[in-house]
């Protein structure tokens, strides 16, 4: 641990600081508060060390926590990016049902209009024929029209040639009857 090689780098400084009056000093001594000095710097440095060690710690945790936290959180996004996809699945599929079975109804519907217009050209070929028979009433109603108006036409004539006939007739009767008055009378003229 860098820590551990820290605290030893500056153990060997110091030591080497004193170098040779710890040694001078080691077997009885007067070197004995340059030993107590180092140890003091050593405690120090224990001191520092603990510290960084419990900060460490607690960074690991720290991290450790965060480390499982994004874990966590990874895990809930892939989890809504399941959900997501299952959605638009689902989304599809629902939009695929709702266009067939609107299709479905465009089909019904087209296929009652195709109805209705072979309907309609039925009842407009039977509209065509009773048209068509209408015409040929209407051509015969008019014939017989200008025959009645040409009977009616020779009934005037007649009428009219009866009626001079008649005249003729009444005349001619009037002239027998005055030829008759006058026969009769030269008769009876004669027998007396």
């Amino acid at each position: 641990m860098k820590i551990n090689k820290l605290v030893v780098v500056l153990a060997v400084t110091a030591m080497t600081l004193m170098g040779g009056k710890i040694l001078a000093d080691y077997a009885g001594w007067t070197g004995s508060a340059s030993m107590n000095q180092i140890k003091g710097i050593i405690d120090q440095l224990d001191s520092k060390l603990t510290v960084q060690s419990q900060a460490i710690s607690n960074l690991t945790h720290q991290n450790n926590e965060f480390q499982n936290q994004l874990t966590s959180a990874q895990n809930d996004v892939s989890n809504y990016k399941t959900q997501v996809a299952q959605l638009q699945g689902d989304l599809q599929r629902a939009n695929d049902d709702k266009q067939k079975e609107i299709q479905q109804k465009i089909d019904e519907i087209n296929q009652k209009i195709a109805e209705g217009n072979q309907r309609v050209a039925d009842k407009q070929k039977e509209l065509d024929g009773i048209q068509s028979q209408l015409n040929d009433a209407n051509q015969k109603a008019n014939q017989t029209q200008a025959q009645l108006q040409t009977a009616q036409n020779d009934l005037r004539d007649a009428n009219t040639k009866g009626n001079q006939l008649q005249g003729q007739l009444d005349n001619a009767t009037q002239d027998v009857q005055q030829l008759d008055q006058y026969a009769q009378s030269v008769l009876n003229k004669h027998q007396n």
